[in-house]
């Protein structure tokens, strides 16, 4: 198949066309047999995953590493993105970029239906960015305000041509639009009320698959689009899906999950127990899938600007005080790496400095903790201070679940163990965490923080939030968000998040982006623990298990265009 690969800041600078070339996608590692003999259409596929959608199942409002990612079975993006960070061609056959970065020309597909039958063209692609960038519309608060705000306008230049004019450079903006956040939906149904729109249960793609039924927490199907003849170039086939219907089951347990794949009532699981995973990784009868990701680390974020973590010395006999490395590795058997950046060993933009760098030193962060006026202890073995109060951490979170989960719990422990604090745990459902973290009643905050892009990731989690919009602004970039749990605050910080989101210059954003990591860590606004490993275990009869993999984050998507189950 033909590809066109793009690369994102050659092309910013120089304002080329897109560079021809013609290599897949690298796969991950495997372990298991596969089938040998050609992939055949007929039959259903059936998964089980985590978590149910939340959001609801409007494209527009989910994150990028969110159980909203499972749409993309229904919808498209103008381009799309591999494994290495590259663009490749999806609805937009081919596109140009002005030399300031600024103007971004799309030459459109034409032979594009919707399933309602509707034509996709420029006007549609028109209708969608500016339903996005629109602060009326629903999904600006969670999406727009962060990543298409910086959109000034949008052009039809002729049925098939359209410009998109931005208002400063942004790196991440063709990272935005490959994401499902710039899915393409039928113009007809953008038009929908706003419940209808926040549902997204009625909303019409292009994809490879129709949604057929959602069960709200249990299960959602699709059909498939026999019509389907505009797969992206990273795809592994062309024409439409193989299978007949795609059955996605949601299960939060992992052990439950694991049964369900050997007894045979589901075809492939997400997010394999590292106790399940030798069930199925060398085993003939499955195939075992993982693989890293450019997301960020999952972290703890230290409050700043409430109770004994306001203290720079307490932040950092926490970080010292807990081996990182030793939990991550009892509790994921090596299948999860401790973290000790801020950004992902998977990223373009990792400095391998940080390694072994902020390791655990108890007898340090006892010393802290003392010089921080932590001294006394109450008869339960907590610290206490001189007026006798206690040294509690409040840990809020959305409901983990593996690893976090265990993780949190045996963090709490070390703590108490070797530092004599409290943590008190509270998890709630994700649609609550962001009331909490308004009202400023905790000290830690664990997250991955969303984003098609490092800079989107850096500035979600650390860039100054106004307390009234939940966002902050600088230089006509958008920064912080009720997710920024450090509640940082820093204008410097801003300015290097801003000139990275700007930079045109991989190497610029590299050095902007250690800039930030070595204070974030310096200063103990963060804890990285452990890097992003996505799994997947599938029967041994299926077909291009590692198609489930939504590059360049690789979370579990369940996108099932080139999957087969004969």
């Amino acid at each position: 198949m033909h590809k066109r690969i793009i690369r994102l800041f050659t092309t910013l600078i120089l304002g080329t066309a897109l560079i021809a070339g013609c290599a897949s996608d690298p796969e991950p590692g495997s372990a298991g047999t596969g089938p040998t003999s050609p992939p055949q259409e007929g039959g259903t596929f059936t998964i089980a995953l985590p978590s149910y959608p939340e959001r609801g199942l409007n494209p527009h409002y989910g994150a990028p590493f969110d159980a909203s990612q499972v749409l993309r079975n229904s919808y498209d993006s103008l381009i799309s993105e591999d494994r290495n960070e590259e663009f490749h061609p999806w609805l937009a056959k081919d596109w140009t970029i002005s030399p300031d970065g600024t103007v971004y020309e799309f030459s459109l597909r034409e032979d594009v239906t919707f399933h309602n039958g509707e034509k996709f063209d420029a006007s549609a692609v028109k209708a969608n960015i500016d339903s996005l960038r629109d602060p009326q519309s629903p999904s600006w608060t969670t999406l727009g305000l962060l990543q298409y705000s910086s959109v000034a306008g949008v052009d039809v230049l002729d049925e098939f041509k359209v410009r998109v004019t931005l208002a400063t450079p942004r790196a991440d903006f063709l990272s935005t639009l490959a994401g499902l956040s710039g899915a393409i939906i039928a113009p007809s149904s953008l038009a929908a009320d706003e419940h209808t729109l926040t549902a997204g249960n009625e909303l019409v793609g292009s994809g490879p698959f129709v949604l057929e039924n959602a069960v709200q927490g249990q299960e959602i199907r699709f059909r498939k689009n026999p019509n389907y003849r505009w797969g992206p170039a990273t795809a592994l086939h062309e024409g439409p899906a193989y299978v007949d219907e795609v059955v996605v089951k949601y299960v939060p347990d992992a052990s439950t999950r694991a049964g369900l794949l050997r007894s045979g009532e589901v075809d492939a699981i997400g997010t394999v127990k590292a106790t399940d995973i030798a069930l199925f990784d060398g085993a003939g009868d499955f195939q075992y899938e993982q693989i890293g990701s450019a997301a960020s680390p999952s972290v703890i974020m230290l409050n700043r600007t409430n109770g004994p973590t306001t203290d720079v010395r307490v932040r950092r006999a926490i970080v010292q005080g807990v081996d990182v490395a030793s939990v991550v590795d009892n509790l994921t058997k090596g299948t999860q790496q401790r973290a000790w950046s801020l950004i992902s060993p998977d990223s373009a933009y990792y400095d391998a400095k940080y390694e072994n760098t902020g390791t655990a030193d108890v007898d340090s962060a006892r010393s802290l903790l003392d010089e921080a006026g932590w001294k006394g202890t109450d008869s339960d073995g907590f610290r206490t201070d001189d007026a006798g109060r206690r040294l509690t951490i409040r840990l809020v979170a959305t409901t983990p679940i593996y690893p976090e989960d265990d993780f949190l719990e045996a963090w709490q422990a070390e703590l108490r163990q070797n530092l004599g604090v409290e943590v008190e745990l509270k998890y709630v459902e994700n649609a609550q965490i962001y009331d909490l973290l308004a009202r400023n009643d905790y000290e830690a905050f664990p997250r991955q923080v969303g984003g098609l892009d490092l800079s989107l990731q850096f500035n979600r989690a650390y860039g100054s939030t106004s307390p009234d919009l939940k966002y902050g602004q600088v230089d006509g970039i958008t920064i912080g968000s009720i997710v920024a749990g450090s509640k940082l605050a820093d204008p410097e910080v801003d300015r290097w998040l801003v000139a990275a989101t700007k930079a045109t210059d991989r190497e610029e954003r590299t050095r902007l982006f250690d800039r930030i990591t070595g204070y974030l860590l310096d200063n103990a606004i963060a804890i990285p623990l452990y890097t992003d490993r996505n799994s997947v275990a599938a029967d041994s009869g299926i077909h291009n298990p590692t198609s489930l993999f939504d590059p360049p984050r690789n979370s579990v998507n369940a996108w099932a265009y080139d999957i087969a189950v004969r």
